[in-house]
C-alpha cells in the first residue's frame, strides 16, 4: 500500500483538475500525466478545479466520484494512481472507514507540494470493522525492520498526521532467532 492508497484516492477524485486541458500540460495523447506536475504552478494553475474536487469531501459526493472515475478511468497512466494495487473492495473499504476530514488533511498536504508529498506514505492500512463508533476505523502503520529507520519524509508525514488527529504507529519488527527451537 505504500504510496498508493491515499495518493490513488487523490489521484482519482481530483482527476479533472490533474488532467485539465491546460496549455502546456499536455503535448499529445500518450502522456502519463501533466508536462507541469512538477512546476511550482501546478496547482495554481488548477486551483479552482482542485477546490471544486476537494468540495466534494464536504457534501459526500467524493465516495460516488472516487469509485466513478475509477471505473471509468481504470488502466489509464496516471501519476497518482497505481492501478494494480487499487481494487474496488479495497477502494469501498477506505472509504467507508476513513473519515472525509482525513482525506481532506491528507489531500491538501499532497497539494502543498505533489512531487514531495507522494512519498513518504505508510507501508499498510487496518482496517478496524469493530471499532467503537467515537473510534477510528482504521490506521496506517509505517513497517521497520532491523536497521531501518524513518525518512525524512516519513517523519514529515507522521507529523502531519500527528497534528491532524490522524491514526498512524510505527511498528518495529524484529528477527526471532530459533523460532521453532531447533
Amino acid at each position: 500500500m505504500e504510496n498508493a492508497l491515499i495518493t490513488g484516492l487523490f489521484g482519482l477524485l481530483c482527476w479533472p483538475a490533474i488532467f485539465a486541458p491546460l496549455p502546456g500540460a499536455f503535448f499529445h495523447p500518450f502522456h502519463s500525466g501533466p508536462a507541469d506536475l512538477n512546476r511550482r504552478d501546478f496547482v495554481i494553475r488548477r486551483r479552482p478545479l482542485f477546490e471544486a474536487c476537494l468540495a466534494q469531501l464536504e457534501d459526500g459526493r467524493y465516495r460516488e466520484s472516487i469509485l466513478q472515475t475509477w471505473r471509468r478511468k481504470q488502466g489509464l497512466a496516471s501519476p497518482f494512481v497505481h492501478w494494480e494495487t487499487l481494487d474496488e473492495t479495497l477502494l469501498q473499504q477506505a472509504l467507508a472507514r476513513i473519515p472525509a476530514a482525513h482525506l481532506r488533511a491528507c489531500f491538501a498536504r499532497l497539494l502543498l507540494d505533489p512531487r514531495a508529498n507522494r512519498a513518504g506514505l505508510p507501508d499498510l492500512i487496518q482496517f478496524l470493522p469493530e471499532a467503537e463508533a467515537a473510534s477510528p476505523a482504521y490506521r496506517l502503520i509505517e513497517v521497520k525492520g532491523p536497521g531501518d529507520r524513518l525518512q525524512d519524509n516519513q517523519r514529515r508525514w507522521l507529523a502531519h498526521f500527528q497534528a491532524q488527529g490522524i491514526p498512524a504507529v510505527v511498528c518495529h519488527v524484529t528477527w526471532q532467532d530459533d523460532v521453532f527451537g531447533s
